[in-house]
């Protein structure tokens, strides 16, 4: 799993080009985890709404607060722009914009995120019913079904290059697929998060949550040394054994260890493996003290009940944002009590007012459906793009979107999610801890907003 520090989120997979059709239900389910967030963003004080001071006056960067010419205030998107270019480029027309959502649906983790998708669909019906056009042209979604398999997420962003303008809050946990088809039709691709290092690498693919594996930020090991202080010496490090989730586990541990920690412990676990009691068995010999994971949460369920089993109670146990969960928490019950997540987007808790609108239209479109943290990036996701066309005016293009795109390097969804580097592609220095206590979740640290630090280069995968 390509879990970032600051994250985002979102997922990973296995870095090896079509791998998807070779793995079964429960290695694709175990290598559904965050990925990292783009953008390196300046330290400073976390504002009252979550942002970073700086976070909208760089040049060159898109943000919320000091809208640009042709971007109204945060909440009000569409601009006063009259009369439209006609049909500027493929999916424009003088009254539409047809953007594509390509996000697993189907597949041995049914539904795996949809919640990318539905919140796609939210922000449109929101634009569409509130915010009037851009430059006269409503949006208009359609959405593709990548079905958890590198193969789908190729065949459906090749139809998507011939019906769609954009990409937009896309999330497929083998989105390696997609990567030739998009860069040989050029559509921009605007994802809620990139998933493989190779459609990272895409030319006209963004994340506006990226990440470079090699980029930790210091705020991760800093924030949990701060909360932690008496665990720095006899750290713990376990998960699953693929390819991208050792990557990750090997990045965040020099990251640590960078920053003062000493692991006594290391072990990757097989993603077949049932019996967990005998790395618990080592995490007591060893006299572990907090224990960090990288993995799906159904994983770090189980290594969490086998410590339950045996006694053993760290002071801490550090994941990744797939653990911030409804699921997680029915699923773990009293084991995983406790938990401690680091993000890089909004607390569910103390909902600001994007986070709200992004809550209210979900319920409308999908009734019954979970807010998440790969919603939060997809809707911040769409948010963007429609800033951007806003921007563009009226001769909007591909080729001027794709341009739009990389100026971004200061993004926050209107303090969404944490300050990003959509355009430079780079990992968000800024994040926060939240811990489980009592099966409810509450920050713990900083007291509000993010921790910004600086991007440590580990070397792992860069």
């Amino acid at each position: 799993m390509r879990c970032r520090t600051a994250l985002v989120a979102l997922v990973a997979c296995a870095l090896i080009a079509g791998c998807g059709s070779r793995l079964t239900a429960d290695q694709r389910a175990a290598l559904a985890a965050p990925q990292g967030a783009a953008g390196e963003a300046q330290p400073g004080t976390p504002a009252e709404d979550g942002t970073v001071p700086g976070d909208n006056g760089t040049p060159g960067s898109t943000g919320d607060a000091k809208p640009a010419q042709g971007q109204t205030p945060p909440g009000s998107i569409a601009s006063g722009c009259s009369g439209t270019g006609g049909a500027t480029d493929k999916g424009v027309t003088a009254g539409e914009i047809t953007i594509a959502n390509i996000s697993d649906i189907s597949g041995p983790v049914p539904g795996l995120f949809q919640s990318a998708q539905q919140a796609t669909k939210a922000f449109v019906e929101y634009f569409n019913a509130t915010q009037g056009a851009i430059c006269g042209r409503k949006l208009k979604l359609v959405s593709f079904d990548s079905r958890t398999d590198s193969g789908g997420d190729q065949q459906a962003t090749t139809q998507a290059c011939e019906q769609a303008f954009a990409l937009v809050g896309s999330m497929s946990a083998f989105d390696q697929g997609g990567g030739p088809a998009a860069a040989g039709c050029g559509i921009p691709d605007l994802r809620a998060s990139t998933v493989t290092a190779q459609r990272q690498r895409t030319a006209v693919t963004y994340g506006v949550a990226s990440n470079q594996v090699n980029l930790v930020s210091s705020a991760m090991p800093d924030l949990v040394k701060a909360s932690y202080p008496d665990t720095v010496g006899k750290a713990a490090f376990l998960y699953l054994n693929a390819d991208a989730s050792a990557q990750n586990a090997r990045s965040f541990q020099k990251a640590a260890e960078a920053r003062g920690f000493t692991f006594v412990y290391t072990q990757a676990i097989d993603i077949a493996d049932v019996n967990y009691a005998p790395y618990v068995a080592q995490l007591k010999e060893k006299g572990a003290r907090i224990v960090y994971w990288v993995g799906s949460a159904q994983y770090a369920v189980r290594l969490q009940q086998a410590m339950r089993q045996q006694g053993y109670t760290p002071d801490a146990f550090v994941t990744d944002p797939t653990a911030y969960d409804p699921q997680y928490v029915r699923q773990g019950g009293a084991a995983v009590d406790g938990t401690v997540v680091f993000t890089n987007a909004a607390l569910f808790e103390e909902a600001n007012a994007q986070q709200k609108l992004y809550r209210e239209w979900l319920a409308r479109v999908a009734p019954g459906a979970a807010p998440s943290y790969f919603g939060m990036f997809a809707w911040a996701a769409a948010r963007l793009f429609v800033q951007l066309a806003v921007k563009i005016g009226p001769q909007l293009t591909r080729k001027a979107m794709l341009d739009a795109i990389r100026g971004v390097h200061d993004y926050t969804g209107e303090g969404l999610v944490a300050p990003q580097d959509v355009g430079g592609k780079r990992t968000s220095a800024c994040m926060s801890l939240v811990r489980l206590k009592g099966g409810a979740w509450a920050r713990l640290a900083p007291a509000s907003g993010y921790s910004c630090g600086s991007l440590i280069d580990t070397g792992v995968g860069g």
